[in-house]
């Protein structure tokens, strides 16, 4: 049978205390908290307690501004208006001293601008017997400041147990919503994977998990499929998720990128029976770029000198976006040919209008032949007996010649690798189209590449600042987690505006150009949530709120970053050392099994 909550009496009534709800903008705000008892088991909770708060209807429980998985804290509760702050600081540093010093200077200044306002109407009085001695103000402390926000400990325990609670009005904590969005990630064409390493220093016990790496693989779009710890860099410490990648539904590419290719392409060949090997291009031309010597005069020319050789822009493309640069439309400022020139040999060039252009892979034998003459006659300082002169130079300050002892055996191998660096599908297929806003002056094309190798190493350079150095495994977990879901929806959201509909225009006239791609809402189960009770109160599925609301899928077991290397610690699922298979209950049944089993389901 079950109970009732009944009002027992406040905290006021009780203690003559009230209950602190500290905000983003002043001194926290105070509530007048009761206490409830259940009839039946005489069970004790406050009525501003999370699981009180997300059974009641939204009306009502709006009236109290704190989130309701942010209501767990006995002693104080941090207000919507500071956790939604915090939902975007954490993940991008999580920084909890930096949000606890958030809410302590919002008291300070509150506490100044206060005796400010008391003695600026003091000396405003004009009537010398309208003023009186000021009286002394209250202290900042003790008297104005009778309760301190949470530290930045405090802060972080709040975020890491508001990540795990399931006390929302979905009945879905964010960590498992996380999971089950990365689940959700697709493969139609090309998945690029890789391993990177300093995300393990976010982990405090990264010696006792056994994390060496983080194994991770992105799709065609750039979204994050899989992600996950692991204790070398070898492919039999990340052959189960790979199995299990292969299984999942939907993922089925034509194509792979790797660091490493064409090393272990068979392991890749009985995963998927048809799929073709490159080698990623952001790879192959930083094996020759760390060879050179970066104070070396000439350094940046060779790097851009390098790149010619390599691959070229679309022609096409290359001159409308001089003729954008030309004709001003692009940008405040009309450049001439020799401004243009001037930008070519700077980085400048490269991070303001490569996302306009297409970049075409130079043929084998043709990138192998320019690569010759890169090395020896544009940078090579000395030639051997019988071969072409060399134009290289010496730097004239210290006297250190461009290539170091290393550069000859990379340009060998990268001409070796020359043929795995095609792209494995047509340039058309290669790249996906955002056409200009309405807004936009000029009406040049935004080029998305599909090669997913350039996108990953992007991530691996949020990953490692979406926790800080040295925190317990389940805070790093649900940063990474939150950090990498968000990661893929932003893609999401810049691929909306591929689509040419009448509907996709009139939304864009709508936008400033500079917030199309910024996600709105993060939180699409909270979305689909507010549709359901539309429809209750007899709104038309035509005309929801929210539109474009990406459903969950079933948890299919999948478990990312410290969790899949703890399961894996624990099971010990054993390996074919052969060819680098996974023999556990799940990855031994063939491929085509849907990884849908709870015996291996990495919890």
């Amino acid at each position: 049978m079950q109970g009732l909550l009944q009002n027992d009496r406040t905290n006021f009534s009780k203690n003559k205390l009230l209950f602190p709800t500290f905000i983003i903008d002043g001194p926290p705000m105070w509530v007048m908290a009761m206490s409830m008892t259940c009839n039946k088991c005489r069970h004790h909770v406050n009525d501003n307690a999370g699981e009180v708060l997300c059974t009641l209807p939204a009306y009502a429980r709006n009236a109290y501004p704190v989130e309701t998985k942010y209501a767990t804290n006995k002693n104080s509760h941090l207000c919507i208006s500071a956790t939604s702050v915090f939902d975007l600081l954490m993940p991008t540093c999580g920084n909890g001293d930096l949000c606890s010093r958030i809410l302590y200077n919002a008291m300070n200044r509150s506490y100044l601008e206060r005796v400010e306002d008391y003695y600026s109407l003091q000396s405003s009085k004009k009537n010398t017997s309208e003023k009186e001695v000021p009286s002394k103000c209250v202290e900042l402390h003790n008297d104005y400041v009778r309760a301190c926000p949470p530290t930045g400990d405090g802060i972080r325990d709040a975020y890491d147990e508001a990540s795990s609670s399931s006390n929302t009005p979905w009945k879905l904590s964010d960590h498992d919503r996380h999971v089950r969005e990365i689940q959700n990630v697709k493969c139609k064409s090309i998945f690029a994977q890789d391993h990177t390493h300093k995300v393990t220093d976010n982990y405090y016990q990264k010696k006792t998990l056994g994390a060496f790496a983080l194994w991770d693989c992105a799709n065609e779009n750039g979204e994050i499929a899989f992600a996950v710890l692991v204790p070398s860099t070898k492919t039999i410490d990340f052959a189960h998720v790979a199995t299990a990648l292969s299984k999942r539904r939907g993922f089925k590419p034509l194509a792979t990128y790797s660091d490493t290719w064409p090393a272990k392409s068979e392991f890749w060949s009985q995963l998927f029976d048809v799929i073709k090997g490159r080698l990623g291009l952001f790879h192959c031309i930083q094996r020759i770029t760390r060879t050179l010597k970066k104070n070396h005069v000439d350094h940046y020319k060779a790097v851009i000198g390098l790149l010619n050789c390599i691959y070229h822009y679309n022609a096409e493309d290359h001159e409308k976006l001089l003729k954008a640069l030309k004709e001003e439309t692009l940008g405040s400022v009309k450049y001439s040919d020799d401004d243009i020139s001037e930008i070519k040999s700077t980085k400048v060039f490269k991070q303001r209008y490569e996302k306009y252009l297409r970049k075409e892979i130079c043929p084998a034998n043709i990138m192998c032949g320019m690569l010759d003459d890169w090395f020896i006659v544009q940078f090579k300082c000395a030639a051997t007996a019988g071969s072409r002169p060399a134009g290289g130079r010496k730097d004239p300050i210290n006297g250190n010649t461009l290539f170091s002892t290393e550069t000859k055996g990379a340009i060998e191998e990268c001409k070796k690798k020359a043929v795995h660096l095609q792209d494995p599908l047509p340039l058309d297929q290669m790249y996906d189209i955002i056409h200009p806003s309405p807004n936009a002056s000029h009406q040049l094309k935004e080029c998305l590449s599909r090669r997913g190798e350039s996108c990953l190493e992007l991530f691996h350079l949020m990953l490692a600042h979406f926790g800080n150095s040295g925190m317990r495994t389940t805070l790093a977990d649900n940063l990474n987690l939150t950090g990498t879901a968000r990661h893929n929806l932003s893609i999401r959201r810049k691929r909306l505006l591929i689509a040419v509909t009448p509907e996709n225009t009139v939304n864009r006239t709508k936008t400033p150009a500079a917030y199309e791609s910024v996600v709105e809402f993060y939180n699409h189960t909270e979305l689909h949530h507010i549709n359901r009770m539309a429809i209750q109160a007899g709104q038309t599925a035509t005309n929801l709120p929210f539109q474009n609301v990406e459903m969950l899928p079933p948890d299919n077991g999948e478990r990312f970053f410290s969790e899949c290397l703890s399961w894996m610690r624990d099971a010990k699922p054993r390996y074919n050392l052969v060819n680098c298979r996974c023999l556990c209950s799940i990855c031994g049944q063939g491929l085509s099994h849907q990884h849908n089993n709870p015996a291996c389901s990495h919890k």
